[in-house]
């Protein structure tokens, strides 16, 4: 099973018709997509990407879905703009690194990473999720995924409950690894760990 497809099978488990979701990181637009598709008709999602092209996708994803009409796309860094966000969401989504098929000096950072995730206790509800899936192939990913790995470990350290989950690989592929998050106690799907 890819992180993506079990993300998917988390936010499946976790939301409902009239959840709100925030996709930090829109990309391609697959999972701001599957979170409209789930939290129709009465929810919202929000979806942040600094790159125009990844809005265009997820637009058009969404309009091919007839669920733009659910959508709010923001131009920006996910950095700045969770900071100017002032309501909270049953599930706050990241996926960190570049946009496939773009251009890949075009990151996430670091700095820019860790004061959205600083903005993300705020912004999620006292039962929502955080998934934070961090690509490490390409430079500064590793960096990134430290520093996550890092604020993770101090999350837990107030009480959040914190599942990391990185795939089994046989080459020397530098594999993504996947944090699931929660305030309180979390209740998702066992990970079918195969390569990917």
């Amino acid at each position: 099973m890819r992180l993506t497809e079990y993300v998917h099978l988390c936010l499946e488990k976790h939301l409902n018709n009239g959840d709100y979701v925030l996709d930090a990181t829109a990309g391609n637009g697959y999972d701001t997509l599957k979170a409209a598709q789930l939290v129709q008709p009465d929810g919202r999602v929000t979806a942040i990407d600094i790159q125009k092209d990844a809005l265009q996708a997820t637009e058009e994803k969404l309009t091919q879905a007839k669920l733009n009409t659910l959508c709010e796309l923001h131009l920006g860094s996910h950095g700045e703009l969770l900071e100017r966000l002032n309501q909270t969401f049953d599930a706050v989504l990241f996926n960190l690194g570049y946009l496939p098929g773009s251009d890949k000096m075009v990151i996430t950072t670091p700095k820019e990473t860790l004061s959205a995730l600083n903005q993300s206790p705020k912004l999620l509800k006292a039962t929502g999720i955080l998934c934070v899936t961090a690509y490490r192939q390409h430079p500064g990913g590793q960096e990134e995924a430290d520093q996550v790995a890092e604020w993770m470990r101090e999350k837990q350290t107030q009480g959040w409950s914190v599942e990391k989950i990185e795939p089994n690989h046989t080459s020397d592929y530098l594999s993504p690894l996947l944090w699931i998050a929660s305030k309180g106690t979390l209740s998702i799907p066992s990970f079918a760990n195969r390569d990917i």
